[in-house]
């Protein structure tokens, strides 16, 4: 019990709480003790249960009781005190029961009596009583010399009848009062007041802790009480707790109370040891500076505190939650006590090999200087496990720059969190002696291939040259040239293979060449080191964006999780992704967003960057040539011409531009200079976008031979290199030079004729988020929530549900819902039944997913939360036309999987329902003859032929579908086969009175020579 509780000062015992238990073992303890001796000493730790033990015996006995709290007593036991005189106290404590006692003791000052005399009154007064005067918190009044005298005076001439008794969290002198005569004064002390295994099961029923059995913190009963020797407080609080928030208040009120009770040395050595994590032993104790710490912990080991003990008493653990009191304690420590005591545990924690440990307290305690050599120690193994963020903190303590001997740990930070300002600073701080003078050292060529990249991002192209000028031949030589090329327009190639030769922040920048060269197809294996499995995750999600995975790449952007994530992921990649899903907003916000990282990277190429994919954005979502022009005039006065590969997207996106406002002949220079300069530096990944302009800005102006040309240039390079999505959004831009294209093709099988089938059937791709509520609308129709199947009491809530996510915005007005749920009803029939669906199919909608009604519109809302399978299959459809090769091959797998359930709402039939099975069937019979194409360039001619064989047995009058089974015939070496499929298609042919086609003739001839 606490010493503020109500009813500790009025002379009657205060109130319990109503989950104190009864302990009637110690009600009958002190009440024999009471009848034996007439003073019963009370002393035991903070915790212990002294006062509540007291109280339920006080309130047991049948005489009378008088209480007085000596909580904050001062300890004069005059008038003048500062707080209330004991000798008031005592009086008011006893005037309910002894009147006269009081009013002998209330004139006791004016008598000039001192204080020895008053108590020795107040005990003559209480002479013939049976009153049991109990006086708790006793220990507040050790070094007052008057209220001693008064206690001692009480305690000595204390006659038979009435009883004292004295509670304390700490022992009494045996002097006082005669305390030392065992026929008068009896003791209970720590152990009588423990708990059992029985008081601490009942103590614990019904609290947190109680319903919590088992645990590692040992909340079962005997485990507790074998923990904390049954100590109160260490049963009924959780010490254990390694949530230091979970009841703050209540832990540190606690630990600060038992805290009062120790000496200065033992709170000393507490405070400063709960540095230490891993116990405490007299020799770490004494490595902190403290003294004689195995007398003080063999004192601690006396006292009830929420300390873990070895059996051999030599270690000792703070609770966490005691600790937690503690480690605050330390922080009010003196600057200089702190800073010492941090540097005895440093030379601790370095000593058991915790070299990242040390350092955090050598820079807590200010001495950069040591944690300076100690992280020279420990950076490699921080880099190691891409732990950046522990290393840019400790960089950053040791301004202003890092030693030449931390060079190599502040390089690879400034490289793995985009800061290239960190390799200026250390070469203009060091100078040249030092940059020149790497390549002898082992691993300097690494570090001279990112001061390089450093500088080359913070526009000081020169200097990058000269670093590069004292490199020797070699991996790291060849990747600092090659980062250098995109600034100098110079063609220096990397080996084939060149990635699985080199390891840790090298094989990140050659992600990053091998992007914007459009070498996408090497960017997929994100398996390797952690350099390359974390440092290059953005180039992985731009490329796959840019071969057109958008669903993987959204799932691989969403994994990096909501922390602020790699810069170049949040300036750049999530405006692109967002773009290409069709959310504009969203873009918009993250390319500003992303300004606000760039500005901490000290990148010019990225101010420059983010300008061109603001002229970028402002032409493909806006149509805003007018803002477009404003960026790439902001990009040319930040330095765009002087890197070659931002030239060139500069007149890749000015060209645009220029034939959006009609200015076709100023378009071609630039868009000539863009085709050129990407074709001679191998930086194939805008190069079909270029020429997809440079095609439709030469037919322009006359030039159709230049026109095809750059055409056919464009597809060459999407087809080998894989952005085929990028080619796709120039052609959606531009898609005449698609259609004249394929006009100019003879055979109606073309990659041209795939190309404009993608842009007359591809809708926008749409992210996926986890759904909430899934439709599975293929095969036996069923509805799903969090994946718990649920029956709407009405089959056409289903229908609804369907119809609404066929809707653009999952909307329809109420019109358009009654004609096609309820045909040939009367309005106000269908009304009624409108009525019903949607109230039944309110009825299933998880929490966060509503229909709304806005008038005469209903919106299933948010519509993200919402999948249907055939909604998917349409998803897939439009990414895969986005894609090409295995990728396009595996979406159209996935895509045709998703019917094979069976067909779209098989047990119903409606007029809307019926004609969205035809689209669908129709759709997939597109998707079956796709799928076969692409396997049949990637040499799967099985799959070719039994793709191409179910297209037939659906529809007999696909003549792709012949020309692609007639081919799977002739790569599998089947002649016979082949003349079958011949003869079939001639019978077909002559069933609908036409003769072959000259294309399939042609191909046939060709086929059997």
């Amino acid at each position: 019990m606490s010493s503020g509780d109500p009813g500790q000062r009025g002379g009657v015992p205060p109130r319990l709480p109503g989950h104190v238990i009864p302990r009637p073992r110690l009600v009958r303890r002190i009440h024999r003790l009471l009848d034996r001796y007439p003073v019963l000493v009370v002393a035991a730790s903070a915790g212990s249960g002294k006062t509540t033990a007291v109280v339920q015996a006080a309130q047991a006995l049948s005489g009378p009781v008088a209480w007085a709290s000596l909580a904050g007593m001062p300890g004069d036991a005059g008038p003048g005190a500062g707080g209330p005189a004991l000798t008031r106290l005592l009086a008011a404590a006893v005037e309910p029961h002894v009147p006269a006692a009081a009013t002998a003791l209330t004139g006791a000052p004016a008598r000039g009596l001192s204080a020895s005399e008053a108590g020795a009154l107040l005990a003559g007064a209480l002479a013939g009583t049976d009153l049991v005067l109990v006086l708790d918190r006793v220990e507040t009044i050790g070094g007052w010399a008057g209220a001693e005298g008064l206690l001692d005076a009480l305690v000595g001439g204390l006659p038979e009848g009435p009883r004292l008794v004295l509670v304390s969290r700490v022992e009494l002198p045996p002097g006082l009062g005669g305390l030392g005569d065992v026929h008068r004064v009896a003791f209970i002390e720590d152990g009588e007041l423990a708990f059992d295994a029985a008081e601490a099961a009942e103590a614990l029923r019904g609290t947190d802790r109680g319903d919590d059995r088992g645990t590692d913190r040992g909340d079962d009963p005997s485990r507790l009480v074998a923990a904390t020797g049954g100590w109160v407080t260490g049963v009924l609080y959780d010490w254990w707790g390694a949530d230091a928030a979970a009841s703050a208040a209540q832990h540190e009120c606690l630990a600060a109370e038992l805290m009062t009770q120790l000496t200065p040395a033992e709170a000393a050595l507490l405070v400063r040891t709960s540095l230490l994590d891993d116990g405490v032993t007299a020799e770490r104790a004494n490595a902190l500076g403290l003294v004689s710490p195995d007398r003080t912990m063999a004192a601690l080991r006396g006292r009830r505190l929420p300390l873990d003990w070895s059996a051999d008493g030599s270690r000792m653990v703070a609770l966490p939650r005691f600790r937690h009191h503690l480690q605050r304690e330390i922080e009010c420590l003196d600057a200089d006590t702190l800073r010492v005591l941090r540097r005895g545990y440093a030379t601790l924690l370095q000593g058991r090999g915790r070299h990242e440990d040390a350092v955090a307290e050598l820079l807590m305690s200010g001495d950069t200087t040591a944690a300076r050599h100690v992280a020279e120690r420990a950076l490699p193994d921080v880099l190691g496990r891409f732990d950046l963020t522990t290393a840019e903190g400790w960089l950053d303590r040791m301004r202003p720059a890092p030693t030449p001997s931390l060079a190599s740990a502040a390089l690879r930070v400034a490289f793995g969190l985009e800061q290239c300002w960190r390799g200026v600073r250390l070469a203009d701080h060091h100078g040249r002696a030092w940059w020149s003078g790497l390549a002898e050292q082992p691993g300097g060529e690494e570090d001279l291939a990112l001061l390089v990249w450093c500088l080359w991002h913070a526009g000081r192209i020169d200097g990058a040259r000269e670093i590069l000028g004292v490199m020797p031949p070699g991996h790291p030589r060849d990747i600092a040239a090659a980062v250098l090329a995109l600034a100098d327009d110079s063609t220096p190639r990397l080996a084939p293979d060149v990635l699985d030769r080199v390891a840790g922040p090298l094989e990140a920048m050659v992600m990053r060449i091998a992007y914007r060269s459009g070498h996408l197809r090497e960017l997929r294996d994100g398996t390797s080191g952690t350099w390359r499995r974390v440092a290059g995750t953005p180039w992985r999600v731009a490329a796959l964006r840019a071969e057109g995975c958008i669903s993987q790449a959204e799932e691989a952007y969403a994994a990096v999780g909501d922390g602020p994530g790699p810069v170049w992921l949040a300036a750049f990649e999530a405006a692109e992704l967002m773009a290409e899903l069709g959310r504009r907003d969203e873009a918009w916000s993250a390319l500003l967003a992303g300004r606000r990282r760039i500005a901490s990277t000290g990148s010019r190429v990225y101010e420059i960057l983010s300008l061109l994919l603001e002229a970028k954005l402002a032409l493909r979502l806006d149509r805003d040539p007018p803002r477009a022009a404003r960026a790439l005039a902001e990009a040319e006065r930040r330095g765009c011409a002087r890197y070659a590969f931002t030239a060139e997207l500069a007149d890749t996106w000015r060209g645009l531009e220029l034939l959006l406002a009609g200015r076709d002949h100023d378009a071609v220079p630039h868009l000539t200079t863009a085709v050129s300069a990407m074709r001679a530096g191998d930086r194939h990944l805008e190069l079909p976008t270029a020429a997809v302009y440079l095609s439709e800005a030469l037919w322009r102006t006359g030039d159709e031979d230049g026109a095809d040309a750059a055409a056919d240039l464009a597809l060459e390079v999407a087809t080998a290199q894989g952005p085929r999505n990028l080619l796709l959004q120039a052609l959606e831009d531009m898609p005449s030079v698609a259609v004249r294209r394929a006009d100019a093709e003879p055979a109606h099988s073309s990659r041209w004729h795939e190309l404009v089938s993608a842009l007359a059937t591809a809708r926008p791709v749409t992210g996926c988020a986890e759904p909430r509520l899934t439709l599975e609308d293929f095969g036996p129709v069923r509805l799903a929530v969090d994946g718990r199947e649920v029956h709407p009491r009405l089959a056409k809530s289903v229908e609804l549900l369907a119809y609404l996510l066929d809707r653009p915005s999952a909307s329809a007005r109420r019109r358009a819902l009654l004609d096609a749920l309820f045909p040939g009803r009367s309005d106000t029939t269908a009304r009624s039944y409108l009525r019903q669906a949607v109230y039944r199919l309110r009825e299933v909608l998880p929490d966060g997913l509503s229909l709304r009604q806005d008038g005469d519109v209903y919106r299933l809302t948010p519509a993200s939360a919402v999948v249907s399978a055939s909604g998917t299959l349409r998803r897939l459809l439009a990414e895969a036309a986005r894609q090409d090769g295995e990728h396009r091959w595996d979406t159209l797998r996935r895509a045709l999987a998703i019917a094979e359930r069976g067909s779209y709402f098989d047990s119903l039939s409606t007029h809307w329902l019926d004609t969205r099975r035809a689209e669908l069937d129709s759709a997939l019979l597109r998707a079956r003859m796709d799928a076969a194409a692409v396997a049949l360039r990637l040499g799967r001619v099985r799959e070719t032929r039994r793709l191409a064989r179910a297209v037939l047995d659906s529809d007999p009058y696909r003549e792709r579908a012949w020309r692609l089974a007639l081919c799977a015939a002739e790569a599998a070496g089947a002649d016979d086969e082949l003349l079958d499929l011949y003869r079939g298609y001639l019978g077909v042919m002559k069933e609908l009175g036409v003769g072959p086609s000259a294309d399939l003739r042609r191909l046939v001839d060709r086929l059997r020579r």
